[in-house]
């Protein structure tokens, strides 16, 4: 089988993925896009092609999503903690003990 990439990017509305057809629209999150590509991915099966999905880290490189799951995991995981961040730097900020009411 014929090995092509699929990657998954960021544009100024969404997220869309790249593919040696070209770009496919753009959507509102990444898990939506993972999805699409994802679809992508299982057509190109029948034209014995294997699909390797990637996404770009914060140094430009091209990184392979693990599989769906885990890539959806992986972006939970960091807006978690981001929130979690944002959270704690207002509680700070108020000087409130508590949480945020």
């Amino acid at each position: 089988m014929t090995q092509v990439y699929c990657d998954i990017i960021p544009q100024a509305s969404g997220w869309c993925f790249l593919s040696e057809e070209g770009q496919s629209p753009v959507y509102p999150s990444y898990r939506l896009a993972v999805e699409a590509a994802r679809g992508y991915s299982e057509s190109q099966t029948a034209k014995r092609k294997t699909t390797v999905l990637r996404q770009q880290d914060l140094k430009g490189r091209m990184l392979e999503i693990d599989g769906h799951d885990a890539a959806i995991a992986r972006i939970g995981h960091e807006a978690n903690r981001l929130l979690e961040g944002a959270h704690f730097s207002a509680v700070q900020h108020r000087g409130c003990r508590g949480s945020i009411e």
